[in-house]
């Protein structure tokens, strides 16, 4: 019996391939995203931009990103995630391409739009592909495997990327980023096939007494709605606050008030990249032999993912607070780093919380609510910095609000997020009591 559970809580040779490439595909997606933060400095220069104009490109990014989640997430549950990850993925690189033409503030903003747009189903599809090919004592570190793709795409292209914009301009980087995308449809086309049953689950899951796997069987909207989901969402909104900051916003302020130079900066800002790849593999580890244990995400997802988010937001606020450059550098690292713990712990607890034929739609719902703080985050720190007394002040007032948005979300999930099946079972037990001391001997 142990030796069949050991079996099929295996990962097959196919769902390995499926997972590097899925790897890949948010390396690339994740590069896209960053390239606006390193060019930053270049494109405000050519194009004479403020800082609010700039928080504004960070924003529109995410303008359509909800809409299109939730419209990828239904569409893959119809007809499978393997095509429109394809049709994604050529959104994105075309318009990669067509930054070559950009010459003004409103077409750099239309691309930005169009791009969010294309990448607005990609993390969410990409953990509804893999959760297919996972079983669940596997999910924690399965889904990190595609996740860190993200931090590690930043952490890799980012000297390389910045190599390209300072030896050939910034509009290089993007055509580069558009090639690799086309390479990588096709390498998906030839490799992947279309698993059609979602969430592969070990006997021992199967049969396992599981009173946190709540909402499994309940309606979609009931899900939706619940305080679980909305809970988890916000705790999203707060993790893509602090992540688009870091991706928009932080390579220039460690250029502009940290004063970092060109060699210095290609070093310092795969930093924080390089450590959420870490932290992710750690407490998804973690996560995971939680999991298998208790057989409950609460202990095992919710119990990690509350204390992490609220470490980022002290580390954030820290960083603040000192003048030294390499602590400065270091804490709000670390915020940014404990900052992204929902995007492998939130679609992980999702899993427990949907039955399998809305994971698409679900995880859709989930990025298009996180998404959302993508949209704020940039334009708010934009606003600080242009209305401060000096941009040293707005940013320290921005990284400030961040820590207060990660404190008061990680908390909030840390104490309410909760099996409403172990509600159930336990107003269940009580009935049945009555009922057993009202019958008579």
């Amino acid at each position: 019996m142990v030796q069949k559970e050991a079996k099929s809580a295996r990962v097959s040779k196919t769902a390995w391939v499926v997972i590097i490439l899925l790897f890949l595909l948010t390396v690339i997606s994740n590069a896209d995203k960053a390239i606006i933060g390193f060019a930053s400095v270049s494109i405000i220069k050519e194009l004479g931009l403020t800082p609010e104009q700039w928080g504004v490109v960070g924003s529109v990014f995410f303008l359509l990103y909800s809409l299109s989640a939730v419209l990828g997430g239904a569409l893959a549950d119809r007809i499978g995630t393997r095509i429109v990850i394809v049709g994604m993925v050529a959104i994105w690189s075309i318009v990669q391409f067509s930054t070559l033409f950009v010459t003004s503030f409103s077409y750099l903003l239309i691309t930005r739009i169009i791009l969010g747009a294309g990448e607005g189903p990609s993390y969410s599809l990409a953990m509804t592909a893999a959760a297919k090919w996972l079983p669940k004592e596997k999910l924690g570190i399965g889904l990190t495997l595609v996740s860190i793709g993200g931090p590690l795409g930043v952490a890799i292209s980012a000297p390389i990327l910045m190599h390209l914009i300072l030896a050939y301009g910034w509009r290089s980087a993007f055509v580069t980023t558009g090639i690799v995308g086309v390479i990588w449809i096709v390498f998906w086309l030839w490799l992947v096939k279309e698993k059609s049953d979602s969430i592969v689950e070990s006997s021992a899951t199967k049969n396992a007494s599981d009173p946190s796997s709540n909402l499994s069987e309940s309606k979609f909207s009931s899900v939706l709605l619940s305080k679980n989901f909305i809970l988890i969402a916000l705790c999203g909104f707060a993790t893509y606050w602090s992540f688009t900051i870091g991706l928009n916003w932080l390579p220039n302020y460690l250029e502009n008030v940290r004063q970092l130079s060109a060699e210095q900066l290609k070093i310092v800002v795969a930093l924080p990249w390089i450590l959420i790849t870490i932290s992710q593999i750690v407490f998804s580890t973690i996560s995971d032999r939680r999991y298998r244990k208790t057989q409950s995400f609460v202990r095992a997802r919710v119990f990690v993912l509350g204390p992490v988010m609220l470490a980022g937001a002290v580390c954030y606020f820290l960083g603040t607070m000192v003048s030294s450059n390499f602590m400065a550098i270091t804490f709000l690292s670390l915020g940014l780093t404990f900052g992204c713990i929902t995007l492998v712990q939130g679609p992980a607890i999702l899993v427990d919380l949907v039955s399998k034929k809305h994971q698409g739609k679900i995880q859709g719902w989930f990025m298009a609510f996180t998404s959302l703080g993508g949209i704020a985050g940039p334009y708010v720190t934009g606003i600080l910095i242009e209305n401060s007394s000096n941009s040293r002040t707005g940013f320290h007032y921005s990284f400030q609000l961040c820590a207060l948005i990660l404190l008061i979300f990680g908390g909030l999930v840390w104490a309410a997020v909760r099996p409403k099946k172990l509600e159930n079972t336990s107003k269940t037990s009580k009935t049945s009591s009555a009922l057993i001391k009202n019958i008579p001997s």
